[in-house]
């Protein structure tokens, strides 16, 4: 009688962002660590009056450093002083990792009066690549991208800008943007393998990426940095590619290095470990569903997806028996699914149910009475009272109105006329949500039975 059961959606999808800790920002931050000053040297220099002097400091890695030049000045009678004063003080060396670094130092005096004070801004180098690192070290990530764009506009093939262009987008979230920037780089550096890693594994689970070009990103990403992260990137991509055994395997990886990892949070095992299950189910692993399941149980017994989890099991080998012809062992699996699932599976379970007891009247050696109907918008009406508007559930009380109406003689014309209404409004309701071949069951079912 039905053709095809539905299995409640929306809880194997799981967000990409569930299962991220994204590491990236803390490592690329304090990879480059500026040149900072120590102590601010005295001048023998006479003040002329209030203005503003920027200084530009090399400070070498051993910590010695010169005056390269004035940046810029509003008191110009302030030069001197401002450039004594930078020559005489000392400074921290930046470092690139553990790694002491030869950088610039913008050093900045504010003259007021015959006093002065002091702020600094730091950068790499004076190349576009250096501003374009400063910026992201201080968080300026539109600035940087803008800067990036327009450096690589000149240099399409700079290794480096593109590295930086990547880490901007990487820090804006728009990961597809990033990856594409690391694509471009024949070996991505070390000090932005992780930013890269991530930017391909984030991007490898957006929409809008294609099915291959996610596959392609995943395996980049744990190429760059293994983790679980990765793994559960490249996992999902290869699910939704199609590639069950493949996602299988990559998120069995992913589920065992979150499950030992201590510092791993339970939201990040949970969405990990119902991604494996939704691998599983599609490989026909049930033993290794079930052992998903558990694990899944045991990490979060009271989510709502749980329920839906192991309600779908049921309402799938539920569905594998009616197909079989075998109706009695159906309805006990959808009974199940109906005990254990969330509200959404149990309109589902209900529904199945009522059309499975329908399908065993239909099959019985001995006539069927309205009493046996009765049990068929029994299930029915359980659906209905949790989703009125459920075309299934609809579907399955008008058959139960209609059984009741025709082994009760075609007597009661007021079953008739309710079985029509719900049948009617279970047709629109498929119609309306684009399930085209239940909306003709219902048809076929009304032309047979009530017409």
């Amino acid at each position: 009688m039905i053709r095809s059961l539905r299995i409640v959606a929306g809880v194997t999808a799981v967000t990409a962002a569930a299962a991220f800790a994204l590491p990236a920002s803390a490592q690329y931050a304090t990879e480059f660590t500026p040149a900072k000053l120590l102590r601010q040297g005295t001048t023998s220099k006479a003040i002329a009056g209030s203005g503003i002097v920027v200084v530009q400091v090399q400070v070498n890695a051993d910590g010695s450093h010169r005056v390269v030049r004035i940046i810029r000045s509003t008191n110009s009678a302030d030069n001197a002083a401002a450039t004594d004063i930078a020559a005489n003080s000392t400074y921290r060396p930046a470092h690139r990792g553990g790694k002491a670094i030869t950088a610039y130092y913008d050093f900045t005096l504010k003259f007021r009066g015959r006093s002065v004070a002091s702020s600094g801004e730091e950068v790499l180098t004076g190349s576009a690549a250096a501003r374009i690192d400063s910026l992201i070290h201080h968080g300026k990530y539109e600035e940087a991208k803008a800067q990036a764009q327009e450096a690589l506009e000149a240099s399409p093939g700079d290794s480096t800008l593109n590295e930086e262009l990547g880490t901007a987008n990487y820090f804006l979230a728009d990961y597809p943007a990033a990856a594409a920037a690391f694509d471009k780089i024949p070996k991505v550096s070390k000090t932005f393998q992780q930013v890269a890693g991530q930017s391909y594994a984030l991007a490898a689970v957006k929409s809008s990426v294609s099915p291959a070009q996610a596959v392609e990103y995943g395996k980049k990403a744990v190429a760059l940095a293994p983790s679980a992260n990765t793994y559960y990137a490249l996992g999902t991509a290869e699910l939704n590619a199609g590639d069950a055994n493949a996602a299988a395997a990559d998120l069995s990886r992913a589920n065992q290095l979150v499950q030992n990892d201590p510092k791993a949070d339970t939201k990040t095992k949970l969405a990990i470990a119902m991604q494996l299950y939704a691998a599983y189910t599609k490989t026909g692993n049930t033993a290794q569903a079930q052992r998903t399941l558990a694990v899944i149980k045991q990490l979060d017994p009271s989510n709502a997806a749980v329920g839906t989890l192991e309600g779908n099991q049921y309402l799938q080998s539920g569905s594998q028996a009616a197909q079989a012809g075998n109706h009695a062992e159906a309805l006990k699996d959808f009974e199940q699914a109906a005990a254990v699932g969330s509200p959404q599976v149990q309109v589902t379970a209900y529904a199945a149910a009522a059309l499975q007891q329908s399908a065993l009247l239909s099959n019985q050696k001995t006539p069927a009475t309205k009493d046996d109907y009765a049990k068929v918008k029994a299930y029915a009406d359980k659906a209905l009272a949790i989703n009125p508007n459920d075309a299934l559930s609809n579907f399955a009380e008008g058959v139960g109105l209609a059984g009741e109406y025709i082994v009760g003689g075609k007597q009661d014309a007021s079953l008739k006329t309710q079985a029509l209404a719900v049948l009617n409004k279970a047709k629109a309701e498929a119609q309306a949500a684009g399930n085209f071949s239940l909306s003709l069951q219902v048809d076929n079912f009304i032309k047979q039975s009530l017409q």
